[in-house]
């Protein structure tokens, strides 16, 4: 439960990161505000699912249930805030959220999917980065860095996409196939670099 309560509480995060993305015109701005999300997860210790997937290789099969408890939290906090937004001012967001979702859409799901490995891959960096660096000013650059990167690329993020999503008020059958070919994605790419590090750790050790 206490996994579930804290995945809530990221998604609700990433909801905001991507309410002041939706409101900006800069990209670029929005892109670094954005990071308020990742900020926040990381500062309260949530748990976030493109967070989670990076661990994977390193630990045993039973984490995958922890994961997906987790995206399951996420989903609620996204899904829940972005219908909240609905009853609020910031209705005004949900024609320009409409416009990124179809655009979102409208992609091929190998497209969609290969947005989603390469948005795992800058996840993995910023997560890894920030646990990593022991330099205050390095450790922050590293939650900011990626987010912006993955953001003006159009890398996909399952767990934005899912508050984009319920703003927009989008859902349908075609909507939940594309956001589990992101969450595939997000995993395979999030999961690329440590895994990577992993067998040729292995190698290294095995040359010994």
């Amino acid at each position: 439960m206490k996994t579930f309560i804290k995945a809530i509480m990221a998604g609700i995060a990433i909801s905001i990161g991507g309410t002041i993305y939706l409101t900006l015109e800069n990209h670029i701005a929005g892109a670094f505000l954005f990071s308020i999300g990742l900020f926040t997860i990381y500062t309260f210790g949530l748990n976030l699912y493109t967070g989670k997937v990076c661990y994977i290789p390193n630990e045993k099969p039973r984490f995958l249930l922890t994961v997906l408890i987790v995206i399951l939290g996420n989903a609620v906090g996204t899904v829940g805030t972005g219908y909240l937004y609905r009853g609020t001012k910031l209705v005004k967001l949900v024609d320009h959220t409409s416009e990124l979702v179809s655009l979102k859409l409208s992609d091929t799901l190998y497209s969609t999917f290969i947005m989603a490995v390469f948005c795992g891959i800058m996840m993995c960096i910023a997560v890894i980065g920030f646990q990593t660096i022991k330099d205050s000013v390095g450790k922050h650059l590293a939650l900011i860095l990626p987010i912006m990167v993955f953001i003006l690329s159009g890398f996909e993020h399952s767990i934005a996409d899912m508050f984009y999503f319920s703003l927009a008020n989008a859902w349908n059958g075609k909507a939940f196939v594309y956001i589990i070919v992101i969450a595939l994605g997000n995993l395979v790419g999030g999961s690329l670099l440590p895994l990577a590090i992993r067998v040729l750790d292995n190698e290294k050790l095995g040359s010994h």
